[in-house]
């Protein structure tokens, strides 16, 4: 559900306005319209830039801590209140230096280990006996060749050694006096430092970066008050662009504050304002407006609304559609998963995680447990339990309720029904925006496509898609004159096909549940085939099973969830007449 707004508009002395917003801000509720942003502001532009730094420190801090183990006692704590001090920034430059040198080494270290790599297959010697024979006339030369041509050189009248060889390559040496023969190979041109050095040098530039690693360690002991003074510029920043974007009138000694209160809050803000020496009022808002988005569902729906936010938000003036999909969300991911023993590692993973994670982080793991417990029941009542079919067993074939068939057609019905949803939603979306007669034309497509679903049992109901077909000919457009409104009509009409694909794309559902079980079955057989093996055979089957299932798993479960989604976002998106565009609600506040 979208949380109702009130429009609030303010003027303030410009005497005033820096201790009102202050106050505003901290009273941290209302959505501030920013009319213009001073972006010739050079002030602004240097604290965003730092603003900018100091995200990229913490979101490092945060990665170290990740890498850190549990007992490693580092001080990378990003919960910690701490107050600002004035060198916090220098954290910041310091980190950036540390970077840097790091980066340089890195380079230094990539170079070094080609070196490496290519001297390696060459051995151990010194340059100074090479230098020994250069001195007595003998040229000593360095090649690569691959194996069937390096054996014409062997046959040849030349003098070379055979260093080393590999399973494509051989390196091989040549010895030579006077003019150097002409050699159809890769010439390799020994570099100055011995690999002796290079591997001394190799070792030096490790411990040099492990000292920078623990230098860069260090730093980040003091994230805790670098968040805070990154909070505290934060909310300096929103002060300032806030401040520097107010409207002004009366030869810039009044200024104009326009934002939204949610319902919830209106009191609290009205009382706010009248203790202050502002003039204020409050209006609803106006078609077109572009109210921000505040969205308030129950328990189990409030658990999808990321998945809302990954597509888009709703206007102010449409359904949040959350609530309505988060159902279907649920049993479609249940139906292409469908195996009681993959939901059942779900629920014990989410149940696992969920006292790992911290407080924000634990509704991900209440929604992990919702899609495995219906996980777990479709492959109950589909017979299915890590690809071993239940109604085979004697004693549980009695929970299987579907067979293949009947789950062919489950899903055909529950597209139906998450289409017609759909389109009931639609229909009171038209009322709530345009009033009743706007939703006739929609409101003809539920009747006629109901008709179309009763001709098979209930004759006579042709005459209810001929009353759904006039309701569609003549509603679809009420600005229109009668003859546009027909033509538009028997345009909407032809979108009946669309429908029927719509319905049609719920198969997926059907086909992905297949799948899952037939992976999980062909697993099964590959490892009880292995039990014969000698010695190894059970141990062997083991493995198969926890890899073969582990695999399964997760490309099933990564396809459960993207499926369910493209249905939600195209069929019944579609279907409901989902607009989206909406902006969220993000209150002018005092960040923490």
């Amino acid at each position: 559900m979208i949380v109702p707004m009130k429009k609030i508009t303010a003027l303030i002395f410009h005497k005033e306005k820096d201790a009102f917003l202050s106050a505003l801000q901290d009273l941290g509720v209302v959505h501030i319209s920013l009319e213009k942003k001073d972006t010739g502001n050079e002030s602004l532009q240097v604290l965003e830039k730092n603003i900018e730094r100091m995200r990229t420190f913490l979101n490092a801090a945060k990665k170290q801590e990740r890498r850190l183990p549990d007992n490693s006692g580092s001080a990378v704590v990003m919960k910690k209140d701490s107050a600002a001090v004035p060198d916090t920034f220098s954290s910041v430059e310091a980190f950036e230096k540390i970077k840097d040198e790091i980066s340089v080494i890195d380079d230094r270290i990539e170079k070094m280990e080609r070196e490496i790599r290519n001297l390696a297959p060459w051995g151990d010697f010194s340059r100074e006996s090479i230098k020994r024979m250069n001195d007595i006339g003998i040229n000593v030369r360095f090649f690569i060749s691959p194996l069937k041509k390096f054996k014409q050189y062997e046959q040849a009248e030349i003098i070379c050694e055979e260093i080393f060889r590999d399973k494509t390559y051989a390196y091989f040496v040549v010895f030579e006096q006077g003019e150097s023969s002409v050699i159809d190979c890769d010439e390799f041109f020994y570099p100055d430092t011995d690999f002796p050095q290079l591997e001394t040098e190799y070792m030096k530039l490790q411990a040099e970066k492990a000292r920078e690693q623990e230098e860069l360690e260090a730093v980040f002991s003091r994230a805790a008050e670098v968040q805070a003074y990154y909070n505290a510029r934060e909310t300096e920043l929103s002060f300032l662009t806030t401040s520097s974007s107010l409207s002004s009138a009366v030869e810039n000694t009044v200024y104009i504050l326009s934002g939204w209160v949610p319902y919830p809050v209106l009191a609290e803000t009205e009382k706010f304002l009248q203790e202050k020496d502002v003039y204020f009022y409050f209006s609803k808002p106006q078609p077109g407006e572009p109210v921000p988005i505040l969205l308030r569902n129950n328990r189990f729906a409030r658990l999808f609304e990321p998945i809302t936010k990954m597509f888009a938000l709703p206007q102010y003036a449409e359904l949040d559609l959350t609530a309505f999909f988060a159902p279907f969300f649920t049993l479609f991911f249940g139906f292409c998963l469908g195996d009681a023993g993959y939901g059942l590692i779900i629920v014990i993973a989410a149940l696992i995680a969920r006292g790992k994670l911290t407080a924000d982080k634990r509704p991900i793991t209440s929604l992990l447990m919702i899609l495995g417990a219906s996980t777990f029941l479709f492959g109950l009542i589909s017979g299915n339990l890590f690809g071993v079919d239940l109604s085979k067993l004697p004693g549980i074939r009695k929970i299987v309720i579907f067979d293949q068939m009947q789950l062919f057609n489950a899903a055909l019905i529950l597209g139906v029904i998450q289409v017609f949803l759909g389109m009931f939603l639609k229909a009171l979306n038209r009322i709530r925006q345009f009033g009743f007669m706007s939703s006739l034309s929609s409101f003809g497509w539920i009747i006629m496509l109901g008709g179309l679903l009763g001709l098979s049992f209930f004759r006579p109901s042709i005459w209810v898609v001929y009353f759904g077909m006039l309701l569609i000919l003549l509603f679809n457009d009420l600005k229109s004159n009668i003859f546009v409104r027909l033509g538009k009509g028997a345009w909407e009409l032809y979108g009946i096909t669309g429908v029927f694909g719509d319905v049609l794309s719920y198969i997926r559902l059907f086909a992905l549940g297949i799948s899952s079980s037939i992976l999980g079955f062909v697993v099964n057989d590959i490892a009880m085939q292995c039990r014969g093996v000698p010695f190894v055979g059970y141990l062997l089957t083991f493995v198969i099973l926890i890899i073969g299932h582990t695999g399964n798993l997760l490309l099933s479960a990564l396809s459960s969830f993207v499926h369910p989604l493209r249905l939600t976002f195209v069929e019944f998106y579609k279907n409901a007449g989902f607009e989206g565009g909406g902006k969220a609600y993000a209150p002018f506040r005092q960040i923490k």
